[in-house]
């Protein structure tokens, strides 16, 4: 998050993403030991940074996070998750590849 004053003096914050957020609502209020959790979010989001040529300073983001499994599985299970939610779009998906660095 950043946050700033405005030309009318007034202080104002606005996130760049969804993660922290999640992340941090989940440590705050002791819900580590009740894993997994799954969370989503959609909104508006900001970048600090002035934008590249053809893109704006705000933008919307959807997002899912999977907390707790460290299993294969679980990121099987978010990607599926985001492939449905494109796929609900009508967001023509041609081909998912996948690849890892972990031991299946």
């Amino acid at each position: 998050m950043y946050t700033f004053r405005d030309r009318g003096d007034e202080e104002i914050t606005l996130r760049p993403e969804g993660t922290a957020g999640v992340v941090r609502a989940v440590i705050s209020n002791g819900l580590t030991q009740a894993t997994p959790l799954k969370f989503f979010y959609a909104g508006p989001m900001f970048r600090y940074e002035r934008p590249q040529k053809g893109r704006y300073r705000q933008f919307h983001q959807i997002g899912a996070e999977l907390l707790g499994p460290a299993q294969p599985q679980a990121d099987i299970e978010t990607i599926a998750l985001g492939a449905e939610i494109l796929d609900a779009l009508c967001a023509k998906i041609l081909r998912i590849q996948l690849n890892t660095l972990g031991e299946l």
